[in-house]
């Protein structure tokens, strides 16, 4: 019954009036404009939609409209905005119109790179229903984010770089948030002790990204045998060679599993792992034997 009326209003919108010609944007209900606008960047909220019509300017005031808050591409905001006093001072007055805007309901945010342990804790303080936050910021006071963290009692995941990825900050995150199941991790280099780390302190995670990254094999395997409710899991990007067989079976029974390696516009396929080579968790490329087998193999096999 539900998905008729959809339907049904759907049709209203897209159909022709009464006057015999096809409605016009202004014409859309205000739900479907809230809707629509939901997924419209903060830029345009501010600059643009408002000054269409009467409709569309009282649609942008509804606080759904708000929920999200994504301000990671800064400079094309704040060129947009025009944006002339310094980034953090801007970046503040800006959070606090959109907060408000929100009237302190928020879902998710995402703060610029520049944006540090202050401003969640602004967030926080004023959003205490946050869900999601991600802060590439690799400065951050491990001390203030975990007062900050102790706030945000309905958080479910997180984006943070690894420098937060300990057992002090992970154990505060899990006691505090006991809905915390997605974490994303800003790194460079991933090993088997810090895959550890986010087994035991975040046992129930069903969402994991770790992109970029030069990772282990063992890193991959720790991870995938630590984490018994994991789901989802994305190492795309890396750099070695770490998807091997026994990967791909362990990951087998995941819903999403992304690992297209770096190496895979050069048609290679998926490299694997030499045991006659001494194991190192940090290769910046293939080994040589590896690399010279799979290139033969590859090349047999053209037409």
């Amino acid at each position: 019954m539900e998905k008729r009326n959809k339907l049904q209003a759907a049709d209203k919108v897209s159909g022709p009036s009464r006057d015999g010609g096809n409605r016009r944007w202004e014409d859309l209900g205000s739900e479907l404009l809230v809707a629509i606008f939901s997924r419209v960047g903060i830029e345009d909220l501010i600059t643009g939609l408002p000054y269409v019509c009467s409709s569309w300017r009282c649609a942008v005031r509804d606080p759904f409209c708000w929920r999200v808050l994504d301000f990671r591409s800064w400079d094309t905001i704040s060129h947009r905005l025009g944006c002339l006093r310094d980034e953090a001072v801007d970046f503040a007055d800006l959070l606090n119109f959109a907060i408000s805007r929100s009237a302190g309901v928020i879902d998710c945010v995402y703060f610029p790179s520049f944006s540090n342990e202050t401003d969640l804790e602004y967030v926080a303080n004023r959003c205490p229903m946050l869900r999601y936050f991600s802060m590439e910021n690799p400065n951050v006071s491990e001390t203030e984010f975990c007062e900050t963290i102790s706030k945000l009692k309905f958080l479910k995941g997180m984006a943070v770089d690894e420098n937060l990825i300990c057992h002090q900050i992970l154990q505060h995150v899990s006691q505090c948030s006991s809905n915390f199941i997605e974490l994303k991790v800003f790194s460079d280099t991933m090993d088997k002790q810090m895959a550890s780390i986010i087994c035991e302190c975040l046992p129930h995670l069903q969402k994991l990204e770790i992109t970029e990254c030069i990772m282990s094999r063992g890193a991959i395997l720790t991870l995938l045998d630590g984490l018994k409710k994991l789901e989802f899991l994305d190492v795309s990007g890396y750099e070695i060679s770490g998807i091997t067989n026994e990967v791909i079976e362990k990951a087998s029974h995941l819903k999403v599993f992304r690992w297209d390696s770096k190496y895979g516009k050069y048609g290679l396929g998926v490299f694997e792992y030499c045991y006659h080579c001494e194991e190192d968790y940090f290769h910046l490329a293939p080994c040589e034997c590896v690399l010279n087998q799979q290139l033969m193999e590859w090349l047999a096999n053209l037409p």
